[in-house]
């Protein structure tokens, strides 16, 4: 009896054929009728959310990609601008080299500094100026701040080297320091405070303290290929 509980039985009838017996399990049934459905959803349904999981991977990969992109775009313009304005200042140096030293009446408050091939004076109409000067004096220093401002008309990248020197009395001193030859009383362009800015560069010069009432500083900028591109007097007290 307990078998037969366990097992459904039937007969199967068909024209021109003998009667034919089955037996099933009714777990198998059970399984058939209700747990292979079940699965099937529950299979079907994994999938569902697995499509649905790298559906998002993939739109967020799509999104990230053209960030990465115009990243990679940028720093190859940027690479791009940086070989050109090499390529300039290369042509500008041979030109200047093929000139000669010449002396110039103009540049002859420059005399501090070394003369160099083909030197120009282009302050006259300087593409950067300065800002917020402020002079500050402290115990043992004196120090002036400032702000050189980008005013390229195509808003290129100023590049150039920077000198402030300051005059108290007989006192005179060059910042930034060590810019003079061991050998001459001379400073080189070159050992300027080298910047380079798109907008703007902060600047901090620090001088020694010495006696007296009244700084005067002068603010001079050389290109990189040795032009004075910007010059200006400034009056501290102190």
């Amino acid at each position: 009896m307990t078998n037969k509980t366990r097992k459904l039985s039937f007969v199967l009838y068909e024209d021109n054929f003998p009667p034919r017996y089955y037996s099933i399990s009714k777990n198998i049934l059970r399984f058939l009728l209700f747990g292979l459905p079940t699965v099937t959803l529950i299979t079907l349904f994994i999938i569902a959310a697995g499509g649905i999981y790298f559906k998002q991977i993939q739109r967020l990969a799509q999104r990230k990609e053209p960030a990465i992109i115009k990243e990679l775009r940028k720093n190859k313009e940027e690479l791009i601008i940086a070989q050109e304005e090499l390529l300039r200042e290369r042509d500008k140096l041979q030109a200047k080299l093929g000139q000669g030293i010449t002396n110039n009446d103009g540049l002859s408050f420059l005399a501090l500094f070394k003369q160099s091939s083909g030197r120009q004076d282009l302050s006259s109409s300087p593409e950067m100026a300065i800002e917020d000067i402020e002079a500050i004096t402290r115990e043992k220093s004196i120090e002036l701040s400032f702000k050189i401002v980008n005013m390229t008309k195509d808003e290129s990248r100023l590049t150039g080297y920077l000198f402030v020197m300051m005059q108290v009395g007989e006192h005179l001193e060059v910042w930034p320091a060590g810019g003079f030859d061991d050998k001459a009383m001379q400073v080189s362009f070159g050992k300027g405070e080298f910047f380079a800015t798109s907008r703007f560069r902060p600047v901090r010069s620090a001088f020694g303290k010495p006696s007296g009432q009244n700084a005067l500083f002068k603010i001079v900028v050389f290109s990189r290929t040795g032009d004075l591109i910007f010059k200006q007097l400034v009056s501290r007290p102190i």
